[in-house]
């Protein structure tokens, strides 16, 4: 009984130290866990998705002025066929429709720029975080140019169009009272 009771304490002793010889080169290896992005890059794709969003908005508002400038185009033949002269507002819509040209110029190069994607992968995660950096920067920087270049074409339409109606206000003269 006792060598059948030291026989299972050898056995035991001996898978003890073969667990224990195996946790150590375990515990020694690289963990297999995924690396959690750094909090600098996750800030750099949550601004990639940001940038293409605004993309996406910009391209809805410069199509949007190309039908602006289309009713114009119809009011002004309206205005034409009632013999009003719209020399004035010809001119603007041309210089909105210059304007708007600039704008979708700028929008389409900060376009390019997002799809280049340089610095980052096509999930949209940080490859390279300085040329991650340097996309956003330029693809900001020229859809800012195009917003703005858009926005003072509105402005300059909105003013023309203002002065225009100014100008041909229907002025009524007083009727004179009859006489008796």
């Amino acid at each position: 009984m006792t060598s059948r009771f030291s026989r299972w304490t050898l056995a035991l002793l001996v898978a003890l130290a073969a667990v224990g010889i195996s946790f150590g080169s375990a515990s020694a290896a690289p963990s297999s866990k995924p690396a959690t992005p750094k909090p600098a890059n996750a800030a750099l794709a949550r601004t990639y998705k940001l940038e293409q969003n605004r993309l996406r908005l910009q391209d809805v508002r410069l199509k949007n002025a190309d039908q602006h400038a289309d009713k114009l185009d119809q009011l002004i033949a309206k205005l034409k066929a009632r013999g009003q002269d719209t020399t004035v507002l010809e001119q603007a819509v041309a210089a909105f429709r210059t304007d708007i040209a600039h704008a979708r110029a700028e929008w389409q190069a900060a376009e390019a720029i997002l799809a280049t994607h340089a610095g980052f992968d096509n999930d949209g995660k940080v490859t390279n975080a300085d040329q991650a950096r340097a996309t956003l920067k330029d693809a900001h920087s020229h859809m800012q140019q195009a917003r703005t270049i858009a926005h003072h074409a509105y402005e300059n339409l909105h003013a023309a169009v203002v002065a225009y109606r100014k100008a041909h206000r229907e002025v009524k003269e007083p009727v004179a009272p009859p006489q008796p």
